[in-house]
């Protein structure tokens, strides 16, 4: 594995309505105190014995939308398959994805992958230093690039993440959609402004930390917490009021039928084409949307036929899948079926194949779908 330090060329601009003294001495308060307590508090996290900035930016994609303790293993895992820049730029997507599997989002590895690529062929294998530069590369938003910048770079730069939001809203009692402007936008000038030159990364790490370990969403440890002196919502008693929720998603229900084609030893199993709006370039079984007032045996042998060239005749139903992602619960009838006849052709997949149920498990996989792989090999 590489590293490679850099030194920052940016400055956290001046303000320009710059706080009364009391409000500066708070806010430096408040930047001292977080400072002292994540240097005697912070978990030993892999990522944080670094200053490899492709290892924090592999941890910074693995961390958006995942938990600490499941994004440990894999980053480790990762970091031995994938060591640095060049190697991930030059490996096998099928590789990165089945290294990627079961932390779900499957469109952050392959967005890795790319930005890989784009740092090899523009940078010379050097992760950019500045937010400008990085927010080029796919992938990477607003967040990611203060982070990366100021984690690896030292650079002078804020990161909101969820756990920042937390913190700021509930330490200066903000009000409104933290997702919405007008309070989206000061979010950002306010985590600016509390930035102590030089050590932002510790600063933000500070903060994330807080959120995740201490000012958490429904049971926060206000007893523990090293700026509870200065927190508005807790004066308040009005903590857990905050940050105000944006409005709840509406979840939209879809029914599938999943084919499970057998032909004498094998299976058949399809890859997602790489525009897919869903599991882009994973391998999984044939499945078809299927309507509620719908047959879904039939639906599944047009759909199969017209999509891969197998006649098929859909029997027995085998089981059920439930899975959740973001605003979609997706439930799966799966159908054991029988070929027919017919030529295995990728018409509607980037491609077809027979293979042996034993060695799906090389095979990049979604999770429902790797669920009802290895429930073919225990039957």
């Amino acid at each position: 594995m590489t590293s490679a330090r850099h030194t920052s060329p940016y400055t956290a601009p001046e303000e320009k309505n710059p706080p009364s003294s009391i409000e500066a001495k708070r806010r430096a308060a408040v930047t001292r105190s977080l400072l002292a307590w994540y240097a005697a508090q912070r978990r030993p996290l892999p990522w944080r014995a670094t200053r490899d900035p492709y290892c924090i930016w592999v941890s910074e994609v693995m961390l958006q939308q995942t938990q600490v303790a499941t994004v440990i293993g894999y980053y480790e895992r990762w970091l031995r398959r994938f060591p640095d820049v060049a190697a991930l730029a030059g490996a096998d997507t099928e590789d990165v994805l089945r290294a990627w599997e079961g932390l779900g989002y499957y469109s952050r590895a392959r967005n890795l992958q790319r930005a890989a690529q784009h740092v090899v062929e523009r940078h010379g294998g050097q992760l950019p230093v500045s937010v400008a530069e990085l927010l080029e590369l796919p992938g990477i938003g607003r967040y990611s690039a203060g982070a990366i910048a100021s984690i690896a770079f030292a650079a002078d730069e804020p990161a909101i993440d969820g756990n920042i939001v937390r913190v700021l809203t509930r330490l200066f009692g903000l009000r409104g959609d933290p997702k919405r402007a007008p309070l989206a936008a000061r979010l950002w000038e306010l985590a600016r402004e509390l930035l102590p030159k030089g050590r932002a990364g510790e600063f933000n790490q500070a903060l994330m930390e807080l959120g995740a370990t201490v000012c958490t969403p429904r049971a926060p440890a206000c007893a523990g917490c090293p700026v509870r002196e200065h927190c508005r919502a807790l004066a308040e008693d009005r903590v857990l009021e905050y940050p105000e929720a944006s409005p709840r998603p509406t979840i939209t229900h879809e029914q599938r039928a999943l084919a499970v084609v057998r032909r004498q030893r094998r299976v058949l199993v399809v890859r997602a084409p790489a525009d897919a709006a869903r599991w882009a370039g994973m391998w999984q079984f044939p499945d078809v949307r299927v309507a509620s007032d719908a047959d879904p045996s039939a639906v599944l042998e047009a759909s199969v036929e017209r999509a891969t060239g197998v006649r098929i005749s859909a029997g027995a139903r085998l089981l059920g899948v439930r899975h959740q992602v973001t605003r979609f619960r997706i439930d799966i009838d799966v159908f054991a079926c029988e070929a027919l006849g017919g030529r295995a052709r990728a018409i509607e997949y980037a491609e077809v194949r027979w293979h042996d149920p034993d060695a799906l498990g090389a095979l990049p996989m979604p999770a429902a779908h790797r669920r009802i792989a290895k429930s073919l090999v225990q039957t």
